[in-house]
Parts: C-alpha cells; structure tokens; sequence
C-alpha cells in the first residue's frame, strides 16, 4: 500500500526535487476587488466611534444594545428589597445561613428626616421562600419602636431556603421586604 513513499530523502536531494513559485501579481490579479483596494491603498480603515456604525457592525451594535436594555429592566423588575422607610423608621432585613440554621434580621431606626418621636408599634411577618418560591415555613414578631436601634430577629430551619419576605405593618402602614439569604 505504502510502497512507492519514500520516508527519507537526503538535503541535497530535497532541493532538487521541491520547486516553489510566488507570483504576488498574479496572486493579486485573481483576489476579489476588496483585497486589490486594499493592496492598492484605495482603502482607509475606519476608525473612532464610527466602527459600531459600518455596515457589518451595525446590527451586532443594535443587538448589544437591546441586550444590554433587556438586562436593566430584567434586574429593575425583579430587585429584591431589602429596606424601606415606613411611619418614619428604616427598616433593613438581612438573612444569612450558618450550620443548617437561617439567621434572619430586622433592624429599625428612626429616619432622619421623622419629626415623630411618638412610640410605633411594629409587627412582622417572616415567610422563608424554598427554591420553587414555596413558602417553606412562618414566623412572626412584633414590638413598640420608641427610639435607638432596635431588631426583631427570628430564625428557620435551613431546608434550602433561598430568600426570606417579610410583610411589615407599621402605625397601619404595611410594605413587603425581601432579602436573598447569604450562604
């Protein structure tokens, strides 16, 4: 099958035998005429901000921009909040695992810019949410915030859980928090 190749051939044969031609005119002659401009010199190349702007960019351009928009609004829509000022309190949630437990934090301070100093009675509700946004378990606390820093903290069997709500009722305001549960 293998015959007629020959494995070895001395350097002073090689030469003899090989024979290289390279003709750049005649190469140039059969390359399409984009490549002639160029070899020519009729092109310049374009540069700056006009790049995103030729006509092999501009849909690529277009299609990045329209990503990038469906992004802001994706993570616009879908934040999870994890503080908010009710009945002149800031209130912050945070929620973290630690050996199979999840510690979850409410803590309350009187806003800078509330007048009131009146007592404010403050109930929470936590719901600990499983990755099938489930409700996996329920808890509630409640206190009378009257100044300082003040928490209401709780905390859940860790079964997976992803995220902790909760739904705050403040002098007969309520507003909803969320916060992701750090691992």
């Amino acid at each position: 099958m293998f015959e007629d190749v020959e494995e070895f051939v001395p350097d002073d044969e090689a030469d003899k035998k090989l024979k290289y031609y390279y003709n750049r005119e005649e190469r140039i002659a059969k390359a399409p005429q984009l490549v002639k401009d160029y070899y020519a010199g009729k092109m310049k190349p374009v540069r700056g901000f006009r790049i995103f702007f030729t006509k092999q960019n501009r849909y690529i351009f277009f299609a990045l921009i329209f990503f990038v928009g469906a992004t802001w609004i994706y993570t616009g829509l879908n934040k999870t909040r994890a503080g908010t000022t009710l009945a002149g309190i800031n209130f912050e949630l945070t929620a973290f695992s630690y050996e199979e437990e999840v510690y979850v934090s409410l803590q309350m301070k009187r806003s800078s810019r509330s007048k009131d100093v009146a007592p404010v009675p403050v109930a929470a509700e936590f719901f600990a949410i499983d990755p099938n946004n489930q409700v996996g378990d329920k808890r509630n606390g409640q206190l009378v915030y009257d100044e300082g820093e003040k928490y209401i903290r709780t905390k859940f069997t860790d079964y997976d859980i992803i995220r902790v709500d909760v739904i705050l009722n403040a002098g007969g305001t309520e507003k909803e928090l969320s916060a992701e549960v750090k691992r």
